[in-house]
């Protein structure tokens, strides 16, 4: 009668065949005998990581891994996709679904430039003020002085070299649902803040999109009148800032009339003294259904 073998030789033996198997080639299936593809084991793994990483990278990585991910009722509840749960659900939110156009801000750039580069009209030129040390007295020269003020701007005139690109350019690569611009002006000198609270666009659902930098040529209309009232005046007293932010439907179902969207909301602050964004925050809005 043969003795059977000892545990400890058995489990030896087992660990030698594991450590010692040569490494499958990549296009050869996953070892059987890996432990670290045992289902139970993964599943256990899987819920120590985020779920961000579980959902995007882990699921990647092999079809086993995808069907655990997909299968396994304890990641449905841990990664918040079972139904009592809120979920986030793919398709996931990418860059391409809310890249603006970089153009807005070179047009918006030129558009400052040409604004603090015009003729300082605080101070009357030299024409305006007959000096004839024979006939004009100081009070004459105060006079001619007081009659200055601000030279308004025509707006369309100041405006033109910008109405083709912005009506042939596209906001961004997902047309927006709504665009929402706040103007925000604070003067040093009084150290009072101004708000300005300024809706450009707005659209509704199935009524129409915006595609173009048209939202742009309101935003400006905006600043020049700004300046026309003598609210904005030109230097360091004064700073302006803007917050544009927009709204895109992320996907439709596929196969169905109407379906589901979700909407993306991007809202990005710009001071337009340094043209350049600083801050852009993105949140993912409910889903609507769609008729």
């Amino acid at each position: 009668m043969s003795s059977s073998p000892s545990p400890s030789t058995s489990l030896s033996a087992t660990f030698s065949t594991l450590t010692l198997q040569p490494h499958p080639p990549p296009s050869s299936p996953p070892s059987k005998t890996n432990p670290l593809l045992i289902p139970e084991l993964l599943e256990i793994i899987l819920t120590t990581l985020p779920q961000l990483t579980v959902l995007t990278t882990c699921r990647s990585i092999c079809t086993l891994w995808r069907e655990v991910i997909d299968t396994s009722p304890l990641l449905k509840y841990t990664t918040w996709r079972t139904e009592s749960i809120p979920g986030r659900t793919p398709p996931r939110i990418t860059v391409k679904n809310y890249r603006r156009n970089p153009i807005v801000l070179d047009v918006l750039s030129h558009f400052w430039w040409r604004l603090n580069n015009l003729p300082d009209h605080n101070n009357p030129p030299d024409d305006d003020i007959d000096i004839d040390s024979t006939t004009t007295t100081t009070s004459n020269v105060k006079k001619k002085k007081k009659k200055n003020d601000i030279q308004k701007l025509h707006i369309p005139t100041f405006l033109h070299p910008y109405q083709q690109i912005c009506t042939t350019q596209i906001f961004s690569n997902s047309s927006p649902l709504d665009v929402t611009i706040r103007i925000t002006l604070q003067k040093y000198t009084t150290k009072h803040i101004i708000a300005r609270s300024y809706r450009s666009i707005s659209t509704d659902i199935g009524t129409g999109w915006i595609t173009d930098l048209s939202v742009l040529i309101n935003l400006m209309e905006e600043i020049l009148e700004l300046r026309n009232e003598g609210v904005y005046v030109d230097g360091k007293r004064n700073s302006l800032q803007a917050e544009i932010g927009w709204c895109v439907f992320l996907y439709t179902e596929e196969g169905k009339e109407g379906g589901k969207r979700r909407e993306c909301e991007v809202a990005e602050k710009v001071d337009f003294e340094c043209v350049e964004p600083w801050g852009v925050g993105i949140l993912e809005g409910r889903v609507r259904e769609v008729g």
